[in-house]
């Protein structure tokens, strides 16, 4: 019996070494789990990457969602302030149409009196005023039918003059106040359209976030809900900060083009104004397609984005017309305008992170500017603190 015993455990022994001779000449299964090891960590890598990517596509849809919104508030506000003008022009040409219809009352009052007079002159036989002096039966009496048919025609004479005059005045002013109801409605209907635009845009964003997955769209709507507690003003002071920073840095970008500095010219920008199809309309509607576009300083691409001039620079340079490639640059381009006599299209510049003009934007009209700025591309109000605090001044490029 104990041979036996001692005959299982030499068996056992020459077993095991087989089962680990066998392993160390042929390590498939070791191999099998290095595989299967690599495929977890590339599928983990895989899983990261998926991860990064998500929250850079919901990162990027919430600065564009950002953006579309500023856009709407600043055009809303637009439109608000030009139906305000427009109603008050409506005011003033409908009060000068009542004193108008007034006047020609009293005008009417005046001439039906004279014809009553001539009407009893002429029933009494005297059918001219010559024959009314010739019934006068002494010199005092001659003198008083005189005097009074001096102040009958001079008066009425003097009411015509007069009411002629303040007619021509009125219709005068009446073609004023036309033009600039016309103006008004047809900036109205500018803004109508390009807010449409921006509601355009915000759908297309909606068919995008739709895509994405339930936690994705919730993140996405705790993000826009958290930014959009910040005022416009901060989220520009904090810009401005960000834009210091650069500078001093000298940040260097890549681009499309390659890498290039904000600092460097793209060569000499127009001295003057060019004559442009369609128009600053063609160009403020252009601009428009880039909306919720990244800003990046040194930008001057849509892709990866634009900073304010390099926004500016690209937009113009599609309607055939140079400019310079900074801000500070492109101030001396084009000529001086002042703020009173601004059109849509020219260029407003402010002095934001530097004492010169570090900003720039777009005129849109009525106090509106479209540039690209913290956030990216979208319309701004020229009238918020921020803004009319820094405000610099303006250079038109496009011919009239």
């Amino acid at each position: 019996m104990k041979r036996i015993r001692f005959l299982h455990k030499t068996t056992l022994v020459t077993i095991m070494g087989v089962i680990l001779l066998v392993a160390s000449v042929n390590p498939v299964r070791a191999d099998n789990l290095q595989q299967q090891l690599d495929k977890s960590k590339l599928q983990v890598d895989q899983l990261n990457g998926t991860l990064n990517a998500q929250k850079d596509k919901v990162g990027s849809a919430t600065a564009q969602v950002l953006a579309l919104k500023q856009s709407v508030l600043a055009l809303n506000n637009s439109m608000a302030r030009e139906q305000a003008l427009l109603t008050e022009e409506q005011h003033n040409l409908k009060g000068l149409e009542d004193q108008q219809q007034k006047l020609e009352a009293k005008r009417q009052e005046h001439i039906k009196a004279l014809g009553n007079i001539l009407k009893v002159n002429y029933e009494d036989g005297l059918t001219t005023y010559l024959a009314v002096l010739f019934e006068a039966t002494s010199v005092t009496d001659f003198i008083e039918r005189a005097d009074k048919i001096q102040m009958v025609v001079g008066g009425f004479s003097k009411l015509q003059k007069d009411i002629a005059i303040l007619n021509l005045k009125m219709n005068d002013q009446k073609v004023l106040i036309v033009q600039k109801q016309t103006t008004i409605q047809a900036s109205i209907q500018n803004k109508a359209q390009t807010q449409q635009v921006v509601q355009q845009t915000l759908d297309k964003q909606k068919t995008v976030l739709a895509q994405l997955s339930t936690e994705e769209r919730a993140t996405l709507n705790s993000s826009v809900a958290a930014k959009a507690k910040v005022s416009r003003i901060q989220q520009l002071l904090q810009h401005e900060s960000i834009e210091a920073s650069n500078a001093a840095k000298g940040v260097m970008v890549s681009s499309s083009n390659g890498t290039a500095s904000r600092g460097t010219s793209s060569g000499g920008g127009v001295a003057g104004t060019v004559k442009v199809s369609g128009g600053a309309q063609e160009i403020l509607n252009f601009a428009a397609k880039f909306q919720g576009t990244p800003y990046v300083w040194g930008g001057t691409t849509p892709s990866p984005g634009f900073d304010c001039s390099g926004y500016i620079q690209y937009v113009y340079r599609n309607s055939g017309i140079s400019l310079n490639r900074t801000s500070e640059q492109q101030f001396n381009n084009g000529v001086s305008v002042s703020r009173s006599d601004l059109r849509p299209g020219d260029l407003v510049f402010f002095h934001t992170y530097s004492s010169g003009a570090s900003h720039v934007g777009i005129y849109a009209g009525n106090n509106t500017m479209i540039n690209s700025s913290n956030g990216g591309v979208s319309y701004d109000d020229m009238s918020d603190s921020y803004w009319s605090k820094r405000y610099l001044g303006a250079r038109r490029v496009i011919a009239s």
